[in-house]
């Protein structure tokens, strides 16, 4: 298959893909397995959090 070279492509693609299937997930680092709209919300909370942190800690008006 070629590479995707527009943003219509892909959704295209996108379209016409087989659902996922039950193993197609996207695995952390730490084993968690983001395989559902709650673990995925759960994941970018934590996420946001490790950045407001990091955008604190480089805040140059401290």
């Amino acid at each position: 298959m070629s590479a995707v070279k527009t943003v219509g492509e892909l959704a295209e693609r996108m379209r016409l893909a087989a659902p996922p299937s039950e193993d197609d997930v996207t695995i952390l680092l730490d084993g968690r397995r983001i395989d559902s709209k709650e673990a995925a919300e759960q994941w970018l909370v934590e996420v946001d959090a490790i950045r407001t942190s990091r955008a604190a800690l480089n805040d140059p008006n401290k």
